[in-house]
């Protein structure tokens, strides 16, 4: 659909550039597989320019991304594929939840009188373990959580692998990680 609309609307557009967003690689990737010469722009780049208008409407965006196009002004950003973007917002999704639960563990414990030291990540359940082992009060309350913690970082581990296998298929990827302190 819109890439028919361009077709309609701007049949001799030399390029045609996207802010990064949400929405971003489903749309350049569409635009690309019908042969539209099209790139994504860096969205804070985009929002610099952006600010600069007094009355902030799409209409007015509009007209300033096509500024911002036909003078040169922006900085192009790379495009992951669906299947790694995908994977990624999923596993960040993980990562939250990991954080939430420990966050949510930490702030019952302090209602106890106890605070676990901040950097504990591989050692985080067995420290809480420890910690109540034997208290009848936060035992039950705490193992449910516990046990959901270590099936998502589980969870976590599954994707943390197929992020890995995408890497390891990908050439810029492989060359990015030669770098020193890239890994």
């Amino acid at each position: 659909a819109i890439a028919e609309a361009l077709k309609k609307h701007a049949p001799r557009a030399e390029r045609v550039g996207l802010e990064a967003g949400q929405l971003a690689s489903w749309l350049y990737h569409g635009l690309k597989a019908k042969g539209w010469p099209v790139f994504c722009i860096d969205a804070r780049h985009a929002k610099a320019a952006l600010s600069l208008k007094v009355n902030k409407t799409d209409a007015n965006d509009a007209l300033g991304l096509a500024q911002i196009m036909r003078v040169g002004w922006y900085r192009e950003v790379a495009v992951k594929g669906h299947d790694c973007q995908a994977l990624l917002i999923a596993r960040a999704q993980i990562v939250s939840q990991i954080t939430t639960l420990k966050n949510c563990v930490r702030g019952i414990l302090k209602v106890f009188g106890h605070v676990l030291p901040k950097k504990l990540r591989a050692t985080f359940i067995a420290s809480v373990r420890e910690t109540i082992d034997g208290n009848a009060t936060l035992e039950p309350i705490l193992d449910p959580m516990l046990r959901t913690l270590a099936a998502t970082m589980e969870q976590l581990q599954v994707y943390d692998r197929a992020a890995i296998r995408h890497a390891r298929d990908d050439t810029t990827a492989r060359h990015l990680m030669t770098a020193p302190g890239v890994g």
